[in-house]
């Protein structure tokens, strides 16, 4: 069986090719790596080697197959692109998490956050104080009309109400994304209510008065089709752009045991 080290530089290698027009710094600029994980998948094992034990354990507690298998590709490539923006192995990476699951890079002075939705996974960088990131698969799996009284203002609520339709479905997800996102460059989780929390876009929004976090602004984020999104971050940043890593272009790099 091959060394450790052979299976964590097959996948290295690989990612690295795909990643190699995307750069993921520039003031007041957030960057959003956008990629379908499935023809990622058959590197499982070799990405798997490039995580830490404790997000390898996590990764076992998933039940199925292809949420393991997103989990690995997803964290395997954001600590293979913050690993390089940082000038560290990937297993370096200063990534943890907060109480609430909010990731941090303490002492780089960048932000960062994840998404996934289906197979699609975005992650956000930025040198910024926080940064959250949502995407949702639309239309959604599951009707969203019964989430209103859990999810709006009684401001948005009402909007939602003029809206066609045949239209407010596709309203209530970017919604829901847009909340996803501040709620996460927030730090707060759910222990905000939604309905709390007004998401417009184009203003500076304050956090909740029981916590220490940056005010933010919106940023609705231009995606394929199928695909709702949006990144929440400080006002200092004012440009977003969107990397699409190529896939794998051969499985010729990957390690066979």
């Amino acid at each position: 069986m091959p060394a450790l080290s052979t299976y964590a530089s097959a996948f290295r290698d690989q990612a690295k090719r795909s990643l190699l027009q995307a750069r993921f710094d520039g003031p007041g600029t957030a960057h959003v790596l956008l990629f379908d994980s499935t023809p990622w998948r058959s590197f499982h094992d070799n990405a798997v080697c490039l995580l830490p034990s404790s997000e390898q354990e996590r990764s076992h507690r998933l039940r199925q197959t292809r949420h393991r298998d997103t989990y690995v590709i997803a964290h395997a490539l954001w600590r293979l692109a913050l690993g390089d923006l940082l000038g560290v192995e990937a297993m370096d990476v200063p990534l943890t998490s907060t109480a609430d699951g909010r990731p941090q890079l303490e002492g780089t002075g960048y932000a960062t956050s994840l998404s996934h939705s289906g197979a699609y996974v975005a992650i956000a960088i930025s040198r910024t104080t926080s940064i959250g990131i949502d995407i949702e698969q639309s239309p959604p799996r599951a009707g969203l009309r019964d989430l209103t009284s859990v999810l709006c203002t009684p401001t948005e609520a009402a909007a939602v109400e003029q809206l066609p339709p045949e239209q407010r479905e596709l309203a209530l997800l970017s919604l829901w994304a847009r909340k996803e996102a501040l709620l996460k460059a927030f730090g707060v989780g759910l222990r905000e209510a939604p309905t709390s929390i007004a998401a417009d876009i184009g203003v500076t929004i304050e956090p909740p008065t029981s916590i220490n976090a940056t005010a933010c602004r919106i940023h609705p984020l231009a995606l394929p089709p199928g695909l709702i999104g949006a990144l929440a971050a400080p006002p200092d940043i004012t440009v977003v752009t969107l990397h699409r890593p190529t896939p794998p272009d051969t499985e010729g790099d990957r390690v066979e045991s």
